[in-house]
């Protein structure tokens, strides 16, 4: 991003425990002091050679990038204002899992509360970009990442609905090497293009210049 041009939003939301499940209150303030993080999204404004535009970034680092109540507040707000600003909308995928199991119905919810927040941004018009980083797996991916018209994946990264460890706890069977790569997810359609770490900055720049029509907000 443009120097000096990242204005985090909403960043007072913290992560906590609203089932008080036994022990999860010690885990998330663990997980708080390790990263510096309150939850495992972060949100804000930024400019890409200029073009202002609304980031929601998943963090893998905060409880193996877990998604729960929180983040998933964070995330329809940042819908929202992309909205209502008329800018862009780019979720960075820097790594994430599954529903936060500890927080049960309050963790599930959140997979359609942020499909519909972004159907809705898409449908009035708005862009909404993915771009997928590290591991990125489950719920998240097979919902509110994975409804985006426009996905990338940096070409490290893997990608799947269920992760080499869930796959072998639940069947007893392991994946083949590479079975999560981001080149297999190419091949089935669910990504449209791949990028070296080293061009993102320019492949979003032309992205965010080229992509969609004459209704797109910052057109």
């Amino acid at each position: 991003f443009d120097k000096g041009s990242v204005l985090e939003f909403n960043s007072e939301i913290e992560a906590g425990n609203p089932l008080h499940f036994p022990g999860f209150d010690e885990r998330i303030q663990k997980a708080k002091e390790k990263t510096g993080a309150k939850s495992g999204c972060m949100t804000f404004e930024a400019r890409i050679e200029n073009i202002k535009i609304v980031v929601a970034m998943l963090m893998g680092t905060f409880r193996g990038g877990s998604f729960g109540a929180a983040e998933g507040y964070k995330f329809v707000e940042a819908a929202r204002r992309a909205a209502k600003n008329s800018m862009p909308f780019l979720a960075y995928v820097h790594g994430t899992a599954g529903i936060r199991i500890q927080e049960g119905t309050n963790g599930v919810i959140q997979m359609p509360r942020c499909t519909i927040a972004v159907r809705r941004y898409i449908e009035n018009g708005g862009l909404y970009m993915v771009l997928y980083d590290t591991n990125s797996y489950a719920g998240p991916v097979a919902s509110f990442l994975g409804c985006s018209p426009y996905q990338f994946a940096v070409r490290s990264s893997n990608i799947g609905f269920a992760g080499p460890g869930v796959i072998k706890s639940t069947t007893g069977m392991d994946v083949p090497p590479k079975y999560h790569r981001c080149y297999k997810a190419l091949t089935r359609g669910h990504l449209q293009g791949i990028w070296d770490r080293r061009q993102i900055r320019n492949n979003l720049k032309q992205a965010l210049q080229t992509i969609g029509g004459r209704n797109l907000y910052y057109r």
